[in-house]
C-alpha cells in the first residue's frame, strides 16, 4: 500500500512522524523475530529524490533507504530487541547485556548544518540510552553514505514478504 502525507516541513513534526515510524517498526520486528537486524540484513544507504519513508519490511524489500527510514528503522529494532540490537563495540554494549535489556529507549533525532536562520542540511541519526548514558548511532554512515552498492539478493529475498504481510495479519500478530 502506498501512502502519500504532503506537508510543510517543521523539524517537531518531522520528528514525531520519524518517531512514530519507528514505534511501528519496532512492531514489526517483534512480531516477526526472523527478520534480519538492519546491519546484518544487507541494507545500503541510499540518497532519495523524493522523499519516501517506508516500514522495516519495505526497507527491506528495496534494499535500500535514506537517513531518515535508516534512524528509523535502527531505533525500532533498539526499542524491540533491547541488548540483542546491540553488538560488541557498539555503544552500552556491555552493560545492556549485563542488564539483560529485552528493550532499549530510542529515537530518531535531527542533526543540520547550516548557519542560524538559513535553511539547513538536514541528517537522521539515532539515540539511544542504556542505564543513564546517552549514545548515538549514524545508521547512514556506517551503510555506505559516502560510497556503496544494492546487493540486488537483498531486494529478492524480502519483497514477497513485504507485499504478503497484509494488514489484517499484521492487526492479528500484534494484538
Amino acid at each position: 500500500m502506498k501512502i502519500a502525507v504532503k506537508l510543510a516541513f517543521d523539524e517537531r513534526g518531522a520528528l514525531r512522524l520519524l518517531n512514530w515510524l519507528a514505534q511501528e517498526n519496532a512492531i514489526i520486528v517483534r512480531a516477526q523475530p526472523e527478520l534480519p537486524l538492519l546491519y546484518d540484513s544487507g541494507i545500503v544507504y541510499q540518497r532519495e529524490v523524493d522523499e519516501t519513508w517506508c516500514d522495516y519490511l519495505n526497507m527491506l524489500a528495496q534494499g535500500h533507504e535514506d537517513c531518515d527510514g535508516l534512524a528509523a528503522a535502527r531505533a525500532g529494532e533498539l526499542i524491540a530487541k533491547g541488548a540483542d540490537a546491540l553488538r560488541p563495540g557498539e555503544g552500552g554494549y556491555e552493560a545492556a547485556r549485563r542488564a539483560g535489556l529485552s528493550t532499549i529507549p530510542a529515537e530518531v533525532m535531527l542533526t543540520t548544518r547550516s548557519r542560524p536562520n538559513a535553511p539547513g542540511l538536514y541528517h537522521c541519526i539515532v539515540r539511544y540510552r542504556v542505564g543513564r548514558t546517552w549514545h548515538r548511532d549514524d545508521p547512514s554512515a556506517r551503510l555506505g553514505m559516502h560510497g556503496g552498492r544494492v546487493d540486488p539478493r537483498v531486494k529478492d529475498r524480502w519483497a514477497s514478504r513485504a507485499s504478503a504481510w497484509t494488514a489484517p495479519e499484521r492487526a492479528w500478530r500484534t494484538a
